[in-house]
């Protein structure tokens, strides 16, 4: 009788461990807590490693809140340099490969875009416009109303950038372009999605599943992170969660606006010193974009880094860190 008993409880205490065990597991594989443990070593590391700290900015208009990683020490001495990241996650994500390098020659402002990381706005415009009226407005609350800054800038970024110099260019002294379709048309950004069977941009801009974020990866890289095709789908999974999923929405609204959006007949030409990058393998912008920009803007040089695709952050973050800094530096 004692020894049923004691069956009894075993079982009953077996049946409890294995319950734990399995909620243990559904919350390591579903809820993603991988990627939120990254992101934390991330801020940790810009933290600690390069001097940098988050703030958090609420902007005039009593809608908008930019969150930005800005240098803890600034120094007089050193250029104010803004980074302004692209559609692939947040600013940690994107520029974890540069923020050390960078941090020791310049007064780093990084800025989330809006509705990117812990950017947000209840203001219903998606416009490029509104994203450079945001990381402005946050500059000048940071104390960048009254110096130059010099902005480098990917890929979605790019077209903030461009909007930036256009409408303060008292502001911006220098300009980083980096794989941007500033200037496409309605049409060719439409070709270039289609290219890579998306009929829409939130097949390619804004990722669903494992599926959708390979593709997305595997069109921005040539040579980097071809590991991806051997990480577990719940990982990216977890990621796609964490980057996308809090305003996804919003995050299609922005790529619809700026992919279906008919550019100006004429580009504005822009009179800043401006450095222009492109891999030549990019697939999202192809290199013929790169001369066509550079013929636009007579202040402008373009330098090509080879077997590269459209993510030289990532790719070859080296590379590009070098050519920034001598060129911001340059008298």
């Amino acid at each position: 009788m004692a020894s049923m008993k004691l069956v009894q409880l075993f079982r009953r205490y077996l049946s409890i461990v294995a319950t734990l065990f399995q909620t243990l597991i559904s919350c390591f594989f579903n809820f993603p807590i991988l990627i939120k443990i990254a992101d934390s070593v991330l801020s940790l590391y810009f933290l600690i490693f390069c001097d940098l700290r988050p703030v958090t900015v609420d902007l005039d208009d009593g809608e908008t809140t930019v969150h930005f990683w800005i240098s803890g020490h600034r120094k007089i001495s050193r250029p104010n340099l803004v980074m302004l990241h692209g559609y692939g996650g947040n600013s940690k994500w994107q520029f974890v490969h540069q923020v050390s390098h960078l941090s020791k020659s310049f007064n780093l402002f990084i800025p989330d875009l809006v509705f990117f990381g812990k950017s947000y706005s209840k203001n219903p415009d998606r416009s490029v416009e509104i994203q450079a009226r945001s990381v402005v407005g946050g500059l000048k609350k940071l104390g960048c109303d009254g110096g130059k800054i010099s902005i480098y800038s990917i890929s979605y970024g790019g077209f903030v950038a461009y909007k930036m110099a256009e409408m303060w260019p008292e502001m911006v002294e220098k300009l980083v372009i980096v794989s941007s379709g500033v200037g496409f048309t309605q049409q060719q950004k439409t070709t270039e999605m289609k290219k890579h069977g998306g009929d829409c941009c939130s097949e390619i801009l804004v990722p669903r599943n494992p599926m959708d974020l390979r593709r997305l990866i595997n069109i921005s890289m040539n040579t980097g992170l071809k590991f991806v095709d051997w990480v577990p789908d719940f990982v990216l999974s977890q990621f796609v969660t964490v980057m996308y999923e809090k305003n996804r929405q919003e995050l299609l609204e922005l790529a619809k606006n700026l992919l279906e959006r008919e550019e100006e007949p004429q580009l504005s030409v822009i009179t800043q010193k401006t450095l222009i990058v492109w891999g030549d393998k990019d697939k999202v912008f192809p290199l013929e974009h790169a001369y066509r920009l550079q013929r636009h803007l007579q202040s402008s040089r373009l330098e090509i880094i080879k077997e590269i695709g459209h993510a030289v952050n990532i790719e070859a973050p080296t590379t590009l860190n070098n050519l920034i800094t001598s060129f911001v530096l340059s008298a």
